[in-house]
């Protein structure tokens, strides 16, 4: 016996309520989660949006406080005899106390001689101490006039701690000067650290009444320096990117005590003459108290959305049933003229309009239906015309492609140029007589063969399907509409230059490439010929000038004896002019060499600080008429050498070259050149960093193009062929390295030389 579940079938009306139920919750419930998630955003938004001003306020305060501070010292320092006699330093010390019972926060402010020692300061205490190994004294004569947060020392048993917390302070000091304006020691002030707690509890005070928030300050180094106990020491978790660049934000972050935190937070930028600290402002809140009113406003959200779902459910049982109604006696109509009655279909007076359109289209559709019969019959009559005119019509049109088919291959055919058209997968598809005639292939020999097994030499064929594979993969290839130089193979197994463009057809019907090649055999012959006279000529000026240039020096350095005064400086010009001659010409043949590919490296396996140091010191001498040092920076104890497969004179001339460019724009007279050997993940690096003006941005793109100087009357003073860089970037290549450069202008430039590291075994 088979069982069978009993089958219920709905009318439209229940099927319409029902559809109108499910329908309305559903809009109802993405509705009220639309604007559950809306407004919750906007008012996390608003709590962090809040909690980032409070922290700005904060730092505003913080900042405009310490100016004051700042500026106070500053001033105190500029008066003209803060030195003197015992009168006098009575005064400076009277001076020195009335201005710390007007700010209370000052904890300390001493007077000290150039040697380190405290002549003057507030309550006497110090007096007479060294303080020249505290960092305050030491950095104001260095031009550092603020001191980030540290604990006491020397007056942390002199001064009053009643809560006996480790006293801190922040250090302003500023050096003064002596009637002639020589500078005669340091006036420097310890604020104690209870200034910017005081601050930062006023700021957040009348926030505090109503919501638990918290006041974090952060040093430099990351560290919490103000907040609560736990916290201090501590590396605060907030990644603040944005007050990094003196923005307001705010975010969320887990903190030490493992305690989630909606964090506000603002970066320390100075004020006026005070520089800041790099200090950055949290304000923090527990996240669950923060976010207590989106959990409440979600949960009225929630039971709006509910009652509204209920009652748009009663409508939706409402409307259903008065859109079935009418529906219901159109079709008892339509079954009556089923069984053959004739009934005129009339839906009534109330109803809605899109029952009226149906009712007047049905009686319409009875009234048409005979007259459609009659214009069917009419139409197969004329079906068979009409097709005739349409295969007409596509006859004419193939005719058409014919005939444009036509006119491409006799374009094609003219053209001077050599066409190869090949589909994605690099099969070629397209051959003109040209290219038989410039690579000898028939086009029947070549059709349908892969471009990568004819055309292209065995050591470019990877490059080829790398960039056929990353078209595929991208639909962007940069070779599309180029002019290139490649060189491809003949009929005869020759390997012949061509100039070649490449074009790019890419449609639903149509995809494949279109290359015009042309023979520039010729033009190569003649750049060789240019590369060979720029060579003999080169040679050929070297000899004489070799012999000039030796009897000039033998003059300069006086071994033919004294020189008389006006012709001394001549006989120098020429000198300097001759050996810039020489450099000239040799740095044209070595870019005639890289050019024609005929420049020759002897590669060993080296280590590479002996020939750094080989470098410095062939250069030391043409840095000293600048009055600049060139300094090797040490490896770290123990490190082991750093081997690389290496040309040892074209690497030394790579280096010389950089250390000559460096000593030429440094500032002259005690300037110094650092030169660093670093090893990374991937190699090693050899740094040349200057502390010159720097490159200009508009220069820098054209750094390392062949004849390339700047445009500023300091670099076009100091000389100099503009192929320096040219030929160290091609020899460094040549090793398989990069070579690089950092610059800022007024700061200096940094080289960067990065080399493979070769193992011990090659060694």
């Amino acid at each position: 016996m088979t069982l069978r579940w009993p089958t219920f079938k709905l009318d439209l009306g229940s099927s319409l309520a029902l559809a109108f139920f499910l329908l309305s919750m559903l809009l109802t419930m993405l509705l009220t989660l639309a604007i559950d998630t809306t407004v919750s955003r906007q008012v996390k938004s608003e709590i962090g949006t809040n909690l980032a001003e409070l922290a700005a306020q904060t730092t505003n305060h913080l900042d405009r406080s310490m100016f004051e501070r700042y500026r106070e010292v500053q001033l105190i320092s500029q008066r003209t005899g803060l030195d003197g006699g015992p009168e006098r330093l009575q005064q400076t010390r009277q001076t020195l106390n009335t201005l710390q019972q007007t700010y209370p926060y000052y904890a300390w402010i001493g007077l000290t001689d150039t040697q380190g020692q405290v002549k003057a300061a507030t309550q006497g205490l110090l007096e007479g101490v060294d303080v020249s190994a505290r960092p305050w004294f030491i950095n104001a004569n260095k031009g550092v006039y603020v001191g980030d947060v540290h604990e006491a020392k020397l007056l942390a048993k002199l001064l009053p701690n009643p809560t006996n917390d480790p006293k801190r302070f922040v250090d302003v000091a500023f050096p003064y000067r002596d009637a002639s304006g020589a500078v005669a020691g340091v006036l420097g002030a310890h604020i104690a650290w209870q200034w910017a707690t005081d601050i930062a509890q006023s700021i957040v005070a009348p926030v505090a009444r109503e919501r638990q928030v918290q006041v974090v300050i952060v040093g430099a180094d990351g560290k919490v320096l103000l907040g609560p106990k736990p916290f201090e020491g501590q590396v605060a978790p907030v990644h603040n990117t944005a007050s990094a660049e003196g923005r307001s934000d705010f975010g969320v972050a887990t903190w030490p005590d493992g305690r989630e935190y909606l964090v506000g937070y603002s970066a320390s930028r100075g004020h006026m003459a005070y520089p800041g600290l790099g200090w950055r402002i949290l304000v923090l809140q527990d996240l669950d108290e923060a976010y207590a009113p989106v959990k409440a406003l979600r949960q009225q959200v929630l039971l709006g959305g509910v009652a509204i779902a209920a009652l748009f459910s009663f409508l939706a049982l409402v409307a259903a049933r008065a859109i079935t109604r009418p529906l219901l006696v159109l079709a008892d109509e339509a079954q009556r003229i089923e069984t053959g009655e004739t009934v005129a279909i009339d839906p009534g007076e109330a109803v809605y309009a899109e029952v009226a359109a149906l009712s007047s289209s049905l009686s319409s559709l009875l009234g048409s239906l005979q007259q459609k019969e009659n214009d069917l019959k009419q139409l197969n009559a004329t079906l068979e015309k009409r097709v005739g005119q349409r295969t007409t019509e596509l006859l004419k049109a193939m005719a058409t492609v014919r005939e444009n088919e036509y006119r491409v291959r006799a374009i094609v055919e003219s053209a001077q140029g050599a066409f190869v058209a090949m589909n994605f997968q690099g099969q070629i598809s397209g051959w003109n007589s040209q290219s038989e005639k410039l690579l000898g292939w028939q086009r029947g020999e070549v059709m349908g063969h892969s471009l990568f097994d004819t055309l292209i030499p065995a050591r470019f064929v990877k490059g080829w399907q790398d960039a056929f594979h990353n078209f595929l993969a991208t639909e962007q290839a940069g070779f599309i509409n180029q002019r290139m130089e490649r060189l491809v193979l003949t009929a005869r197994g020759e390997e012949l230059p061509v100039e070649m463009s490449i074009a790019l057809v890419n449609t639903d019907k149509l995809k494949f490439f279109s290359a015009f090649l042309y023979d520039i055999s010729e033009r190569k012959a003649v750049e060789r010929m240019k590369s060979e006279f720029i060579s003999t000529v080169s040679h050929e000026l070297r000899t004489p000038l070799t012999g000039i240039y030796g009897s000039l020096s033998l003059l300069v350095s006086g071994m033919a004896g004294e020189l008389p005064a006006d012709v001394k400086p001549l006989i120098e010009m020429s000198h300097s002019s001759t050996e810039r001659l020489i450099r000239l010409i040799n740095d044209v043949l070595d870019v005639e060499k890289i050019e024609s590919q005929s420049m020759q490296y002897h590669f060993r396996v080296l280590p590479l600080r002996p020939l750094v140091a080989q470098a410095v010191a062939a250069t030391q001498a043409f840095a000293d008429q600048y009055g600049v040092r060139l300094l090797l920076e040490e490896d770290p104890p123990g490190a082991p050498p750093t081997l690389v497969r290496a040309d040892a004179d074209r690497l030394v001339q790579v280096v010389v070259n950089l250390l000559s460019n460096a000593a030429k724009f440094s500032p002259t007279g005690g300037a110094t050149v650092q030169v660093r050997i670093e090893s990374h993940a991937t190699g090693v690096r050899l740094s040349v960093r200057d502390h010159g003006i720097g490159i200009p941005d508009e220069f820098r793109s054209r750094v390392f193009e062949r004849f390339a100087q700047a445009d500023a009357s300091d670099r076009r003073q100091k000389g100099g062929t503009g192929l320096g860089l040219s030929i160290c970037k091609s020899i460094v290549e040549a090793h398989g390295g990069q070579i690089g450069f950092a610059s800022t202008l007024g700061q200096g430039t940094t080289f960067q030389v990065d080399l493979p590291v070769a193992s011990n075994e090659a060694a």
